[in-house]
């Protein structure tokens, strides 16, 4: 997992992303403040305003599961709140007999993994997902088949709630059902969903199927999931309830109406990059956006792996990104709209007073990091990126060394 800060030694400090302490302070939204901060942009929005100059915030880590948070602030920010993150189980790949819910086709191959506590099964001609067990976000039981001699021949994954499904296994022998019946249940042992009694998906019929209308046709991870999974540079997309974002997507007919980019610092605790009215260019830690339940606000929000090398270069183009734009101001003006193409400098050139005082909105800040990491053509204006434009709908999207995942629909049900 590539982190954005830490000095290991002044040999390597170019090697590794390093951001000005003070300036992320200055850019971290503090806590204490409401949902004024979350707002997405508004088509009509053209004031700017300045980053919180004041920022004392404690570390906050993520916490595994959400407490019940009290009226009074100082009770839940005043101090660490800490918790361990989990340790990373070693993943499993390989080929099961499943048995088909039609007796007549008996048992069918299939391709099948198990990584960070989500079971997947492919078909063996085409490698097309056919389902996707989240122990992470859905309670299973585990039940295991003996013959005789005691020995482990088929194992049934059994949703927990009111369905009838079941997903029943066996390897192409006993050993090998063995290894995959241990496997999956070190990973469902330490699973959100083996803690709590999760059941809401039991509802939509054939939920397993990422196809599924009714879910969005997204496959979902649970928060915790993205905590551990999200490297530098991944997008997080959201669909908001307020008045402003029904206006924003009606008039840019997308799906989405925020975006930001994910960043990885301090021991590893990950941040939302992104560009609100509110702050301008800021940092807004996962923790707080998990523990003050930020996540309301929003129909969805989604999240999409940027597939690159993360090589040394890749570190410091993004770290001096970052430390150029914190604090930047946040605007969105017909002016900015019309500009179809860029104004490019000469990176070696002195910053001008334009690109010193240059304001960003939320799609703008992202495509212009990009533009800086060589995925975007630097021809085309960053003003011309909708949040929409980051999205697996926009199939015009191509980038230059990189790709970005399917989307991943983020389920806070911890």
């Amino acid at each position: 997992m590539d982190s954005i800060t830490g000095i290991e030694d002044h040999q390597q400090q170019r090697n590794n992303i390093i951001c000005n302490v003070q300036l992320v302070q200055q850019a971290i939204m503090d806590s204490y403040h409401e949902k004024e901060y979350r707002q997405s942009i508004s088509l009509t929005q053209t004031q700017t305003q300045k980053v919180p100059d004041d920022n004392t915030n404690q570390h906050v880590s993520l916490l595994l599961y959400p407490i019940q948070t009290s009226d009074k602030h100082d009770d839940v920010f005043n101090a660490n709140v800490t918790t361990s993150i989990r340790n990373r189980i070693s993943p499993y790949f390989g080929v099961l007999l499943k048995k088909s819910p039609h007796w007549v086709q008996g048992y069918k191959e299939r391709q099948c993994s198990i990584v960070n506590r989500i079971f997947r099964y492919f078909s063996m001609e085409h490698k097309k997902l056919e389902g996707v067990l989240n122990f992470d976000v859905q309670t299973y039981q585990l039940i295991e088949i003996k013959d005789k001699q005691g020995n482990i021949i088929e194992f049934i994954i059994k949703p927990v709630g009111k369905i009838d499904k079941i997903f029943q296994f066996k390897g192409t022998n006993p050993m090998e059902t063995t290894k995959w019946f241990n496997t999956i249940k070190i990973h469902l042992q330490d699973s959100i969903g083996f803690m709590n009694q999760l059941t809401s998906l039991c509802k939509y019929e054939r939920y397993w199927r990422v196809s599924n209308v009714k879910l969005s046709k997204h496959e979902r991870i649970s928060a915790q999931q993205l905590e551990e999974d999200a490297e530098d540079g991944d997008i997080i997309l959201f669909r908001g309830k307020d008045i402003n974002c029904y206006v924003q997507r009606a008039f840019t007919q997308d799906d989405f109406d925020h975006v930001g980019l994910l960043l990885k610092m301090d021991n590893n605790e990950l941040f939302i990059f992104e560009a609100l009215p509110s702050s301008g260019v800021a940092l807004c830690r996962w923790s707080t956006f998990n523990i003050r339940k930020w996540y309301s606000m929003y129909e969805k929000v989604v999240y999409r792996k940027l597939k690159t090398n993360r090589s040394i270069e890749f570190k410091v183009k993004l770290s001096d990104f970052v430390n150029e734009n914190l604090g930047k101001k946040y605007s969105c003006t017909p002016s900015k709209l019309l500009m179809q193409k860029s104004i490019l400098f000469v990176d070696e050139q002195p910053k001008t007073e334009e690109q010193k005082n240059r304001t960003y909105f939320c799609s703008e800040l992202v495509a212009k990091c990009y533009k800086d990491l060589g995925f975007l053509p630097k021809i085309v204006s960053s003003t011309q990126y909708w949040p929409g434009s980051f999205s697996q709908q926009n199939s015009k999207l191509k980038l230059q060394q990189a790709s970005l995942s399917d989307e991943y629909l983020i389920d806070f049900c911890m």
